[in-house]
């Protein structure tokens, strides 16, 4: 399952960084929750999930981000057809520095295509309010 997943999400990195939206979301399962910065994020159609990927990518853009790399996948299978997916990205600028550094987890299911649920961003969370 592991290198099915590896092909996967290296395709996944591919049309991300290239900004395609679409393609993306050609990925992607509808409803779709995203969860960034601990607030789930509920996207109940594929025109707002193309607009959620769509903004995501030119803020990458923005940053300077040329591409993707796949660090390492950590796969918790779930049966033949589904999976929780953690994978650890290094996003670089076309001149190799680091834009960042992050873990995504994501929940798949499957295989034949693979295709997204929803992810979480293992983003930090901010400091809680008093």
């Amino acid at each position: 399952m592991t290198g099915n997943l590896s092909y996967f999400f290296e395709r996944y990195a591919e049309r991300y960084m290239a900004g395609d939206a679409y393609a993306v979301a050609d990925m992607c399962e509808v409803p779709f929750t995203a969860v960034r910065s601990g607030s789930p994020i509920h996207l109940g159609d594929r025109e707002a999930l193309v607009d959620h990927l769509a903004g995501l990518m030119a803020a990458y853009r923005a940053a300077g981000a040329a591409a993707a790399d796949v660090v390492d996948l950590d796969v918790l299978e779930q049966g033949e057809g589904a999976a929780i997916v953690t994978v650890h990205w290094h996003v670089r600028a076309a001149d190799g520095a680091a834009v960042r550094d992050f873990r995504t987890s994501y929940q798949l299911v499957g295989p034949q295509p693979w295709r997204i649920l929803g992810y979480v961003n293992h983003d930090p969370l901010p400091p809680a309010q008093p």
